[in-house]
């Protein structure tokens, strides 16, 4: 807010998309008894009790984010709680929460009201949500736009975040959040259909990762806003950075999904290309001029490693010199990217190659490091 910027949260239950091997060992839940391949957990059918509970929870969770001064919420439906009701898929109950479509939506719309009753009708409130599963037996495109339409009939939402795909499986994941070697936003033009069909703002994010992306999905009125996960984990200052007319020095997101899989392993989502992130607290992201004595620095190697020492150390107002064996720079990277799904890849060396060029730093190619030459 001190910087004129607007912050919203995302508000979700995972239902079957989690462990019970966590927290207090409350077991699993949804809808029906259902396993998903990507967590294995076996869900619990979900009791009168749990659907009450979870609903007031939803609505207590809104308003904390209101008292907090958050400027609005997004549900994620997105093959969490929420959209595991919607497909038939998963939803087998033969109760007032089965069956028909307008069963189907009955938690979800009481999700709904139960925040609105706790926040009011003056807050943003929007939905996350895939319009079309793209699985056998799942959440088809002619009823994911009834269910977008049934949303909007009710006066809720405020504004709609579009997916394409599930995230039951592996498979499914790659599909829903692209990785390297797969065309630049592969789900816009599916966005910009959903987009004809309501009146009320969009947003979209899949490998969306540079800007003239972003810009031309606005422009052709594809979008209203433009979610650049993935890109803001690699480079944090986009919109600072473009602000500046500093465009052409953005770090590039390559794809490389080192946030994601980091995330599943160890919680954490670290960035392959940028160091910084998620270290804010012992490396930062701005690298500032030393106040001390000038140094003269040699860097042996120009792969990802010794192209970002080298930046630093220039960046930090050294006089660096970088010697590498071969004629290019880049290192192992150049192997990686002899694979054409993975030349990408080289979007890190070029950035760091590019940024080390800016601020001076010297190379040698075809340069052999020996001990005379570092000393000379």
């Amino acid at each position: 807010h001190a910087h004129g910027a607007a912050t919203m949260c995302q508000l979700s239950h995972l239902g079957r998309r989690t462990s019970n091997y966590a927290g207090d060992w409350l077991p699993v839940i949804a809808p029906s008894a259902v396993r998903e391949p990507a967590h294995r957990a076996f869900p619990k059918a979900m009791e009168d009790w749990d659907i009450r509970r979870i609903v007031k929870a939803y609505g207590d969770a809104a308003r904390r984010c209101r008292e907090g001064d958050l400027d609005g919420i997004e549900v994620f439906a997105n093959g969490h709680l929420l959209d595991s009701f919607w497909t038939p898929a998963v939803n087998r109950r033969t109760d007032a929460y089965g069956g028909s479509l307008e069963n189907r939506m009955r938690f979800s719309i009481e999700v709904l009201e139960e925040i609105r009753r706790q926040v009011g009708d003056d807050y943003i409130v929007g939905i996350r949500m895939m319009f079309d599963e793209a699985l056998d037996g799942g959440l088809q495109f002619d009823e994911g736009l009834r269910i977008g339409e049934i949303l909007v009939e009710t006066g809720m939402i405020d504004f709609f975040n579009v997916n394409r795909g599930h995230c039951s499986t592996s498979a499914g994941l790659a599909d829903l959040i692209p990785n390297m070697g797969v065309a630049q936003a592969p789900h816009l033009s599916f966005a910009g259909q959903i987009k004809q069909h309501f009146n009320l703002p969009e947003m979209h994010a899949a490998r969306i990762n540079d800007v003239a992306t972003a810009r031309y999905a606005v422009r052709e009125g594809l979008l209203d806003l433009v979610s650049m996960t993935r890109a803001h984990i690699a480079d944090p200052h986009i919109v600072a950075k473009i602000m500046r007319g500093e465009e052409d020095q953005i770090r590039p997101c390559v794809g490389m999904g080192y946030c994601i899989d980091r995330i599943y392993g160890e919680g954490e989502a670290l960035c392959a290309h940028n160091p910084a992130t998620g270290r804010e607290k012992v490396l930062p992201h701005v690298i500032t001029r030393s106040d001390k004595q000038e140094r003269r620095v040699v860097v042996v190697g120009a792969g990802p490693a010794g192209l970002e020492a080298a930046r630093v150390c220039a960046a930090r107002g050294h006089r660096v010199t970088v010697f590498e064996a071969s004629n290019l720079h880049g290192g192992q990277l150049n192997i990686a990217a002899k694979l054409r799904r993975r030349v990408e890849i080289l979007g890190i060396t070029d950035w760091l190659f590019d940024q080390c060029q800016r601020l001076g730093v010297k190379f040698h190619f075809n340069a052999f490091a020996d001990r005379e030459m570092v000393l000379d």
